[in-house]
């Protein structure tokens, strides 16, 4: 249950935050509570260089970040909204009404082949131009979705920081970890987001907004992340079966029967795992064999990556997602699209709902050996189905979340409750009562 707190208790409490301020912010649809406004509080201190708020969805992180942006505004300062990738840095734009960068653009990693003004050289991809030297020009940083920054992208955002520059990262600590290159799976490891929260007492907010309370995916979420099993309800479907890619088959085509498509970007089928036979390369082949037709207008592509070798067939109208960064395209690694068509240069069409951009077969780069060429179109496969990693930080109205323990290892607390978390406004689960079992009884890393 919230707790509320009178503007007299607050300005007695707070060190920051004022009595104009609390008045500004507070709204007539919900009042923040004690732990709210303390964060609040906690990120409008400018002697506090870093403040981590953690919390699950629906206690109001987007609220807060929508208004510590606001109050830090009015203060005369300069403030900037960012997130890790570009479908992240969307969907916060879109709830906040506050134009968002990625993480990437506001420290400006070069694109691939970019060459160095002074020095002539191919700039390396993974060194950005922003650090301590060329400091941001943002005294204020907002990052949303910080669970799923990696070490190298944090140490390279605190360096960029100028002098007296402030960082507050929001994120919910019960998401899955970030990919970390070369790390030891095997080995017991925190990410950044979670080593900020327990070294600079991070802010951990518990109580459910009232509107959220009647939604049953946050509440089913909650159930999720202390080991219970989540109630059916009318927004939360579950389908219990010793044949979950049959019922996915069926699940898709019933649902298309009934007006909802799950081959558009508004919908999306999610697996913890790319492979088995649960997994996102064999369920996409087998969606898109049920909802393609061998006659339509169709591209083979070549996915050539080092000594491997594979094709992968894409028809017009088929789910896309783009797996790499590809800066000069204005393409970003996660968002999903429809193919459109094929142009006469080998070129593929695609609409991901706020553009729509030509993926060449080969992009021209410029490097220390010279001249060279790249094909973009090997960053591309089929998004019927994805990963939960590929879904974190982006929003459906619909998500399918499906667990088999043929992948039984992937199979925990964090993956389901980030599945299940993306849906917006109804979730069904497939799976079978041992992987149900497995995913409630393991917290996950």
């Amino acid at each position: 249950m919230l707790q509320t707190v009178t503007t007299a208790e607050a300005e007695n409490s707070y060190m920051v935050l004022r009595q104009g301020d609390i008045k500004d912010i507070q709204r007539d649809d919900f009042t923040y509570d004690e732990d709210q406004l303390r964060a609040i509080d906690h990120c409008l201190d400018p002697t506090r260089r870093v403040v981590a708020i953690t919390g699950e969805a629906g206690t109001g992180k987007t609220t807060i970040m929508q208004d510590v942006y606001r109050l830090w505004k009015k203060r005369g300062r300069n403030v900037v909204l960012c997130a890790p990738t570009g479908k992240a840095a969307k969907r916060i734009t879109e709830a906040t009404g506050i134009t968002a960068c990625t993480i990437h653009r506001l420290l400006e990693y070069p694109m691939p082949g970019e060459i160095d003004e002074n020095t002539g050289k191919a700039l390396v991809s993974t060194d950005p131009k922003r650090d301590r030297r060329n400091p941001i020009d943002y005294d204020i940083v907002l990052a949303d979705e910080y669970a799923m920054v990696n070490t190298e992208v944090h140490r390279n955002l605190l360096d960029a920081l100028p002098s007296g520059g402030l960082i507050r990262m929001f994120g919910d600590a019960n998401q899955l970890q970030p990919i970390e290159p070369g790390k030891n799976k095997k080995k017991k490891y925190e990410s950044p987001f979670v080593r900020m929260l327990k070294k600079f007492e991070g802010t951990w907010l518990t109580s459910i907004h009232r509107q959220a309370e009647d939604c049953s995916i946050i509440t089913n979420g909650h159930k999720i992340i202390n080991g219970m099993i989540p109630s059916r309800k009318e927004d939360f479907a579950m389908k219990i079966t010793d044949e979950p890619v049959h019922s996915v088959e069926d699940f898709v085509m019933d649902n298309l029967t009934s007006g909802t498509d799950f081959g558009d970007t508004d919908n999306q089928i999610i697996s913890p795992t790319k492979q088995g036979w649960i997994g996102t390369t064999a369920l996409n082949a087998t969606i898109q064999g049920l909802l393609q037709r061998a006659d339509k207008d169709s591209l083979e592509l070549d996915r050539h990556k080092w000594s491997k070798q594979e094709y992968l067939r894409v028809f017009v109208g088929d789910k896309v997602i783009q797996t790499v960064n590809q800066y000069p395209l204005e393409v970003f690694n996660g968002e999903t699209g429809i193919i459109k068509s094929f142009d006469e240069a080998g070129g593929i069409v695609i609409d991901f709902g706020d553009k729509t951009v030509t993926i060449p077969y080969t992009l021209e780069m410029s490097g220390r050996q010279g001249t060279y060429y790249i094909n973009p179109q090997k960053d591309l496969d089929l998004a019927y189905v994805i990963t939960t990693h590929k879904a974190q930080g982006s929003e459906y109205d619909q998500v399918c979340y499906i667990m088999n323990q043929s992948r039984s290892w992937q199979l925990n607390r964090k993956n389901f409750y980030t599945g299940i978390s993306r849906a917006k406004h109804k979730v069904t689960v497939i799976t079978d009562q041992r992987s149900l079992s497995l995913s409630l009884g393991r917290k996950g890393d």
